[in-house]
């Protein structure tokens, strides 16, 4: 062995071996018999034997060779079984590695060999109480507080194994007896009150809060807790008492304020308890996750009452005034908003919520679901843009783009995003109904109708009861004057599944005038006419040109007159009017 390892090894082990040494104690001098004589020889080879195993047992475990370590700690118990160390550095190696079995067996052999050395006691104690013996290891660190008075992690210890073991009293009076010891801690207090509280002790809880407030005049978490052991303790009086004094020491305690909120609404007094309501929101040092789920206990509640509507638009207001920059606050405000159809102030706060942070998908949606009914198609066209190049596999966002781009008139670009959202529709049958028609309505305006058309037969094979589709499918077939019949049976289903549409209704009117049924037409017309279509401009000009058909020009005129008045009439209209007569 190199010098230098050996010197590291005995300085590692000059514990353990003062530990071992005293059971070789040394005999007095005399004259010895031969006999003697042999059996000192014996028991010095013993000895040297022990000694050699336990020297290399500890130079492989201070080389972290645990398992050959073992071995030879094995060897040194078989020579001298009534020696605890080699138990104990055994212990420590099970314990090491997890083997709790194992590590207490040894531990506890080591301990019964040497009761009063401290080392064995603590490991002992410690692997007792890892393994759920906590009554056998408080025996233990009772013996030890007795031995050494003035340790202080010894009454911890001690008082966590009353703990476990749920005997709270008993932990109560060891840390009474430690703050005999070191005076009050608050640490210990805070420890007390709890195991108070544990035995329903709400008397004891609250001597040990009032001690807090003895070492701290000023400590706000003790005057809290005070007050809140007082609520659970009846003594609401003295609750209150207490509240004044942490307000006086923060007015914007929001804690005190919430739970004033509480007790006078629970008194019915809604005015008071609204009043601190706002004050709480009022407060940064209240954590905006409280405040939202507050305001979404009012979304049930403002459609039904105008009082509730408007504190929630109050508190969504403070809440924005108070965070501001947290895209949170501007999030919540802007679904109140649009929940009350403010759909241009929502607009707002979901515009404010992406400046801040542009990675929530969801504001970006309800965005778009505003801009498209608002009409904004110009915005809506750039911030769907925007949306689906940071999110480029969210279909949702292609298809507002193509929206847009269709009401802009800007058919090809309609069709190029509503092709590249539809590889990303996944297992949505609604969603992939609203691309093919969508895509259908595009294609018709550029007037490639056998695409269109196989569109709508798609949409309609996923959802054969869409009437808006089963409607806009039979009209345009109607106005290219081909395949009337199917026509007629769309538009007729349409109108079963939607009495009393003035849009479906002109549909089929229109539909009966292609294939030269005027009479019907005329009464499928005044249907329309009556659920609101004399305030549409073509069915009023259809109105005239069936009028026209049946012979009727005077009433014909009259109502293509009126269709002007109306506006966006058919790039023929005026010159009916001017001419008199009747230009498909």
């Amino acid at each position: 062995m190199k010098k230098g390892i050996f010197i590291i090894l005995c300085f590692l082990s000059v514990q353990t071996f003062a530990q071992w040494k005293s059971y070789y104690p040394e005999g007095t001098k005399r004259k010895t018999t031969k006999k003697e004589k042999n059996k000192e020889t014996e028991k010095g080879d013993t000895k040297f034997k022990f000694d050699s195993h336990f020297y290399n047992a500890l130079s492989l475990k201070s080389l972290e060779n645990y398992d050959d370590a073992l071995l030879e700690f094995e060897k040194c118990i078989n020579i001298n079984p009534e020696n605890p160390v080699p138990f104990y550095e055994s212990a420590i190696i099970y314990k090491l590695f997890s083997q709790v079995e194992s590590a207490l067996e040894f531990s506890k052999k080591a301990y019964y060999l040497n009761k009063e050395n401290i080392w064995f006691q603590l490991l002992y104690a410690e692997l007792l109480t890892s393994n759920g013996q906590n009554t056998k290891a408080a025996i233990i660190y009772k013996q030890l507080i007795k031995k050494y008075p003035g340790n202080e992690e010894y009454y911890y210890l001690l008082a966590d194994n009353y703990i476990y073991s749920r005997r709270f009293s008993e932990a109560i009076k060891i840390y009474n007896q430690l703050e005999k010891h070191k005076g009050l801690d608050k640490n210990i207090i805070i420890q007390k009150q709890k195991l108070y509280l544990e035995n329903k002790n709400l008397k004891g809880a609250i001597s040990e809060i009032k001690k807090l407030i003895e070492i701290n005049k000023n400590d706000i978490n003790a005057y809290e807790t005070l007050s809140e052991l007082y609520l659970l303790n009846n003594e609401t009086d003295k609750a209150f008492e207490i509240f004044k004094k942490i307000l006086e020491l923060d007015p914007e305690d929001a804690k005190v304020h919430l739970t004033l909120a509480d007790y006078y609404r629970e008194q019915g007094d809604n005015e008071k308890s609204y009043k601190e309501l706002k004050a709480a929101f009022s407060s940064p040092k209240l954590s905006i996750d409280i405040k939202v789920n507050i305001l979404i206990s009012y979304y049930s509640l403002i459609e039904f009452s105008e009082q509730m509507k408007n504190q929630a638009m109050e508190l969504c207001e403070i809440l924005v005034k108070t965070h501001e920059g947290n895209p949170i606050a501007n999030a919540i405000y802007g679904d109140f908003l649009y929940q009350d159809g403010q759909n241009l102030k929502a607009k707002a706060q979901y515009k404010r919520v992406i400046e801040l942070d542009e990675n929530r998908p969801q504001v970006w949606s309800q965005l778009l679901f505003i801009e498209s009914e608002l009409e904004d198609n110009k915005e809506l066209e750039s911030d769907s843009e925007k949306a689906f190049q940071l999110f480029p596999s969210n279909p949702v966002y292609y298809f507002f783009n193509g929206i847009a781009n269709s009401r802009l008139k800007n058919h090809k670009k309609a069709i190029i995003s509503l092709e590249m959202g539809l590889e990303f529709v996944i297992e949505t049958p609604a969603l992939l109904v609203q691309f093919y028609s969508t895509l259908g309505d595009n294609y018709h305006s550029l007037k490639k109708h056998q695409k269109s058309d196989s569109l709508y037969n798609l949409a309609l094979a996923f959802d054969p009861d869409n009437v808006q589709i089963l409607n806009n499918f039979s009209y345009y077939l109607s106005l290219r004057n081909q395949d009337l019949e199917k026509a007629s049976e769309m538009s007729k289903k349409s109108n079963e599944l939607s009495p009393d549409n003035a849009s479906f209704q002109d549909t089929y009117a229109w539909i009966l005038y292609q294939q030269k049924n005027y009479k019907e037409a005329k009464i499928w017309l005044e249907k329309a006419y009556k659920n609101g279509g004399k305030n549409s401009p073509v069915i009023t000009e259809h109105f005239g040109d069936i009028y026209f058909k049946l012979g009727d020009k005077e009433q014909a005129i009259i109502f293509w007159k009126k269709a002007k008045e109306l506006g966006d009439g058919s790039k023929y209209l005026e010159k009916k009017i001017a001419e008199k007569t009747l230009y498909e």
